[in-house]
């Protein structure tokens, strides 16, 4: 650790006039900074018993609420900590935790870990994907405090550039269990030097999060909207989820071909930001349809698809999951064209879990392992351009057995996948035990209930 130290030292050194002027020019930049050395919260009081969950980014803030809820239902006096790493995943826990205390996560130098530790004194520290900071994954096990990581995962890449470095495998050998999402993880993380006996596969939990609803109540529901929007029961409807510039172009492209063919067929448009309605109206107007926006809709005036040629775009808060209901087959937006090497796709899993036909393009970042599952269940399709997206609607609309199939492919994938949360909690509860006091040295060996 004081080797890590010294050079994170350097590195400061190095880098501080930089880390000044971004300070200056950068509000975001400055957002937390402070508080990365000490934390913004209390000490918990002697009766309780504190856990301290961490995500570094949104999307692992969204993980989190998959253990709180249970961790929260158990028989004990329990305090919970969030915290977060990025500026973006700060806020997400601040909106998603509002009765828990939401702190920054601190640097990675030991001297300030050990003064959160002092701080929040967590009867054990729960880390989600792929938080590995050597000196804090260090510090806390030299006092003594479990701590677990879960959801675990490690791509071929990290995996390669990991093997030539001792670093993480060394910092690796500092958890208490780790809960991997697949046999693949597992091995490359067995393959690092982490001890199989507190190594467990038990699955993704962002599957857990997913609503997978009440047949009878989602089949009303699909009713009353068909009503409301005057749309037949046996007509097929196609919608895309959370749409991004540039795909609703190729939505209302493909979706042109196939009703100048006489096929049936509706279009709705979700947009994943609001403000881009506006455009994507003028877009649809360069191809002779017309969009009719959500939100400008007055009551009684709901009957949109009278002409085909007319096309709904919600731009209003909330809504998706309603008319993913009221839909046949979903194209799951922000997959289609690259955004970042850390972007890319937005929840497969609510349209999957509904029963529809899962269409989804190839820079799916945020949803690999979901891609994944689906394909390998031939239960959901990859497109990569217009045409290919007209292929594959012209064979769902032509089978509808196919595609019927296809959506029940779609949902026993989220049924089937569900559970990781359950198994994770499992393997916390020794370190939960609510009439178990913390040992002044709690030991990584043989402490988890195993799977």
């Amino acid at each position: 650790m004081l080797l890590l130290d010294i050079s994170y030292m350097i590195a400061f050194a190095l880098v501080s006039p930089l880390m000044l002027v971004m300070l200056l020019i950068r509000p975001s930049f400055r957002a937390g900074a402070l508080s990365r050395f000490w934390p913004a919260v209390g000490s918990a009081p002697s009766s309780r018993q504190t856990v301290w969950l961490h995500g570094s980014s949104a999307g692992e803030i969204d993980l989190l609420r998959a253990l709180v809820t249970r961790i929260e239902s158990m028989p004990g006096d329990y305090r919970i900590v969030i915290s977060a790493f990025s500026v973006s995943g700060n806020t997400a826990a601040r909106k998603a935790f509002p009765d828990h205390p939401v702190i920054v996560f601190p640097v990675d130098f030991s001297p300030v870990v050990r003064y959160f530790l002092k701080i929040i004194q967590p009867r054990l520290i729960v880390l989600v994907e792929s938080e590995l900071w050597p000196n804090f994954l260090a510090t806390v096990d030299r006092a003594g405090t479990p701590i677990c990581l879960l959801n675990a995962r490690m791509s071929e890449k990290s995996f390669r550039n990991h093997s030539r470095l001792p670093l993480i495998p060394w910092a690796l050998r500092k958890l208490s269990m780790l809960a991997a999402q697949t046999e693949e993880d597992a091995a490359r993380f067995r393959a690092l030097g982490f001890s199989a006996d507190r190594l467990h596969v038990t699955g993704n939990m962002k599957y857990d999060l997913c609503d997978i609803g009440v047949a009878d109540e989602a089949s009303a529901l699909r009713r009353q909207l068909r009503e409301e929007f005057g749309v037949g029961p046996s007509t097929p409807v196609f919608i895309g989820g959370s749409v991004h510039r540039g795909e609703d172009k190729v939505l209302a492209q493909a979706y042109q071909r196939l009703i100048s063919t006489d096929r049936k067929l509706l279009l709705v448009i979700v947009p994943r930001y609001t403000a881009d309605a506006k455009a994507m109206v003028s877009e649809l107007e360069q191809l002779k349809l017309t969009g009719v926006r959500r939100s400008r809709l007055q009551e009684g005036q709901s009957r949109v698809f009278d002409d085909p040629s007319r096309v709904l775009i919600v731009d209003t808060m909330g809504e998706l999951k309603q008319f993913y209901a009221m839909s046949d087959i979903a194209y799951v937006g922000g997959s289609l064209e690259y955004r970042g090497s850390n972007k890319g796709g937005h929840n497969l899993m609510e349209p999957a879990a509904l029963g529809l036909a899962v269409l989804f393009g190839p820079h799916n970042y945020s949803f690999r392992e979901t891609v994944r599952d689906l394909l390998d269940a031939e239960a959901g399709s990859l497109v990569h351009d217009v045409d290919e997206m007209q292929t594959i609607l012209e064979h769902l609309l032509d089978d509808p057995l196919a595609r019927t199939d296809m959506g029940q492919r779609a949902r026993s994938v989220v049924l089937d996948n569900r559970g990781a949360a359950r198994q994770n909690l499992n393997l916390l509860r020794n370190y939960l035990s609510p009439d178990k006091p913390l040992s002044d040295k709690f030991t990584n060996e043989g402490s988890c209930i195993q799977s």
